[in-house]
């Protein structure tokens, strides 16, 4: 009695959802606590919003066929606990799923929701496997387990991580297209402004491509002045220290454009300066972002969605006017440095940036060829070193590339970090192998 009650506490809903998606349960003995075989004719689709666990259900119970949804629990009083008595989307529900039955559940009309109690009906051998590589004390719960999975499946999975990673920027360029007017300069002029902003950054420069149309950043590509002044003018940061000649000449010609282009700046306080290396001050990255621009001219789309990788290296890795080599903020002299782009940021514009792009915008327009040259991209750049990779550091997982480190991310992002082995092959191959 003490291990069943222990084996109660320690049940997860998540393993729950897997047994019942997949019937790893005795399905030959499944009855509703009223005695009624239960016959599963199709699970349902696994519901990741707001509602019941699993959507459009196929059920016989006795001789009576059901379609509708099905609620999942470790107990039944859960449902009472959840307060979903009190939800109109749980009226649907044609049979609710627990490990223990410990209450008769009534819906608002009075009727008693079918139960089916899998307490006794999971083999024991799958659930000891599930609850050791949950209580694992290391960041990649599959470790320990790795051994026992075949490097086929290792490598499928991270390779499918790597798929849903660029799926999902998709879907977020598509839903970025709408607000570009469709228009792919545009997102990829935004994108790339975020890229230049990196992680600290990478919200303010958002805002200020937002705030300065590519269409106006356009008209003005021959003239590297008033691009300098257009971008630093919209950052506000044109204020930011002390003036001399180069503020003041960009200063005038921003005054011109903004009143030009009825342009408002996005303000100084969206930047972040604290702890960063003078290399990533904001000033210095929007001088390299309008260098960049200068340099491309009208060819913005061609390079994103053409240039092998050679090319974008050579795009890419621009240097600013002379004015940054000695300066890293307006009017602050600083000792001579290097001002280019290094090949860690090139190598994130790269990989963060240019390659979502290029596969989203393949998908979008049908051409298989560019959807494999994205792929391609990342297999001849460097792996990323950083928190998240070195999480998979001594285990199994490949790490030959940009390729790997970028599916690692997805991996640990979406399913390590989240405990969610159960919708990852590698943990069912552990859980049942």
């Amino acid at each position: 009695m003490r291990i069943m009650n222990k084996i109660v506490e320690t049940m997860k809903e998540e393993f729950l959802h897997y047994v019942w998606q997949h019937r790893h349960f005795d399905f030959l003995k499944a009855k509703t606590t009223e005695g009624l075989a239960v016959s599963v004719v199709f699970p349902g689709y696994h519901n990741h919003d707001a509602g019941p666990d699993f959507l459009q259900a196929v059920i016989v119970i006795g001789d009576m066929r059901w379609v509708g949804s099905v609620e999942i629990h470790c107990r039944s009083s859960d449902w009472l606990r959840h307060r979903h008595q009190y939800d109109d989307k749980y009226h649907s529900v044609i049979l609710h799923v627990v490990y223990e039955h410990d209450t008769e559940i009534q819906l608002a009309d009075n009727e008693v929701v079918p139960t089916l109690e899998l307490k006794g009906l999971i083999p024991q051998e799958m659930f000891n496997r599930y609850e050791s590589l949950m209580s694992v004390p290391d960041m990649l719960l599959c470790r320990p387990h790795l051994e026992n999975v075949p490097s086929l499946v290792v490598q499928n999975q991270q390779s499918e991580a790597l798929m849903e990673r660029l799926l999902r920027r998709q879907r977020g360029f598509l839903s970025l297209l709408e607000s570009c007017q469709q228009d792919w300069n545009e997102l990829i002029y935004r994108t790339l402004a975020v890229g230049f902003g990196c992680k600290k950054n990478g919200a303010a420069f958002e805002l200020l491509a937002q705030s300065l149309p590519y269409r106006i950043v356009r008209a003005h590509q021959s003239s590297r002045l008033q691009l300098y002044a257009l971008l630093f003018g919209q950052s506000g940061l044109l204020d930011v220290g002390d003036h001399d000649d180069y503020t003041e000449r960009l200063g005038y010609e921003y005054d011109y454009l903004r009143y030009k282009y009825r342009l408002e700046p996005i303000g100084m306080h969206q930047w972040n300066w604290l702890r960063l290396r003078p290399q990533n001050f904001p000033t210095l990255r929007i001088a390299q972002f309008a260098q960049m621009l200068f340099e491309t001219g009208n060819a913005l789309s061609d390079r994103v969605l053409k240039a092998g990788l050679q090319g974008l290296y050579n795009w890419l890795s621009v240097t600013p006017d002379d004015y940054w080599q000695n300066h890293y903020q307006f009017g602050k002299e600083s000792s001579c440095h290097a001002s280019g782009m290094g090949m860690a940021i090139t190598n994130s514009l790269i990989i963060n940036a240019v390659v979502p792009i290029r596969f989203a915008y393949a998908r979008f327009s049908g051409d298989e060829p560019m959807q494999e040259d994205a792929l391609e991209l990342l297999e001849h750049i460097e792996y990323e070193g950083n928190k998240t990779t070195r999480v998979f550091e001594g285990s199994p997982f490949p790490n030959r590339s940009a390729y790997d480190s970028q599916a690692q991310i997805e991996l640990f992002d979406q399913y390590c970090s989240r405990k969610r082995c159960l919708q990852c092959a590698v943990g069912v191959k552990i859980v049942r192998p």
